[in-house]
């Protein structure tokens, strides 16, 4: 859930530039989100895992 939550979010969000954080609680998300990223060329770096919440930052790539 955590994977398509982003995806609508960047669907609605298209000039996003700056970074922005995502908190979740699913544990696959510790996978998910990073490979995500990956594919869309977007640059994604775990800032905090405590307890059940996992917090990502995520940008957009510049070229």
């Amino acid at each position: 859930m955590p994977v398509i939550k982003l995806k609508k979010f960047l669907a609605q969000n298209p000039d996003l530039i700056d970074a922005f954080e995502m908190s979740v609680s699913d544990q696959g998300a510790l996978r998910d989100i990073p490979a995500f990223c990956a594919q869309q060329n977007l640059h994604c770096v775990l800032k905090e895992q405590a307890g059940s919440v996992i917090r990502f930052e995520i940008q957009r790539q510049t070229i």
